[in-house]
């Protein structure tokens, strides 16, 4: 799942497809769960760079899924680990890694999955 444009309702490619956040999130409450996890980082990266006065350019936020084979195969979409991955073309490699930082210390969907949740840079 990537996310990309501007992150208020931000663009979505999920495999064979896209669409804006809007329309996926009423979907089916997977879709909802799926994006509402690297939707929160985005949106917690985008302010913290702006608090710190770091002009972001064509971000992109991409989360991979990993998921228990065993209960997939049972029909149960149970997420073993989710590697995110953040990009911008406007912030040098130590900006990004003190935005993501404070990404970690700030953001609610990370904070309560910490164990589950990766965020790299891209």
């Amino acid at each position: 799942i990537t996310l990309s444009g501007d992150f208020n309702n931000p663009d979505v490619e999920l495999p064979g497809r896209k669409s804006k956040a809007d329309k996926i999130y009423v979907e089916s409450p997977l879709f909802a769960f799926l994006i509402s996890i690297p939707h929160c980082i985005a949106e917690a990266f985008e302010s913290v760079a702006r608090r710190e006065g770091i002009r972001l350019k064509d971000c992109k936020i991409k989360a991979v899924y990993e998921l228990d084979e065993k209960q997939f195969m049972l029909g149960y979409p149970v997420i073993t680990k989710v590697k995110v991955y953040v990009s911008s073309k406007g912030c040098t490699k130590e900006e990004m890694e003190e935005i993501l930082s404070k990404v970690k210390k700030e953001c609610p969907i990370y904070l309560s999955f910490k164990e589950k949740i990766e965020i790299l840079s891209n």
